[in-house]
């Protein structure tokens, strides 16, 4: 169509048939550069979004790793505090201990009627 047009009008110079087809050219050339843009800005905008996701994870995971290191932390020191051998000593600097002898009270239970025996009584029952 455009060559039928130039062919078919003389009165017309070619230098304005060239002067549009170079508008045109350029026109496609900036269409062609706004679309390799607009392809490569949505590549960049999900490379970033992919690797602040990845940031993100990694950041939950060191997270984790470290309250896993705090909760063992914690075990430790829950075991240290709770070993036998730690409760006893903290209850007898506390007084806690076995009774003494003169301590010790035994109910007996006769007919419904509970009485205190002291413990050489029994003693000397047996």
């Amino acid at each position: 169509m455009i060559q039928q047009n130039i062919i078919a009008s003389t009165s017309q110079p070619i230098e304005i048939h060239k002067a549009r087809i170079r508008s045109h050219n350029t026109i496609l050339s900036i269409i062609v550069i706004l679309g390799i843009t607009l392809i490569l800005s949505l590549y960049v905008y999900q490379a970033s979004a992919l690797y602040m996701t990845r940031l993100a994870i990694h950041s939950s995971e060191q997270d984790y790793a470290r309250q896993q290191r705090l909760n063992a932390e914690s075990l430790i020191l829950l075991a240290r505090t709770q070993s036998m051998e730690t409760m006893i000593h903290r209850a007898q600097s506390s007084g806690y201990g076995p009774p003494k002898a003169d301590q010790i009270k035994y109910v007996n239970i006769d007919n419904g009627q509970p009485s205190f025996v002291r413990i050489h009584e029994v003693a000397a029952r047996e």
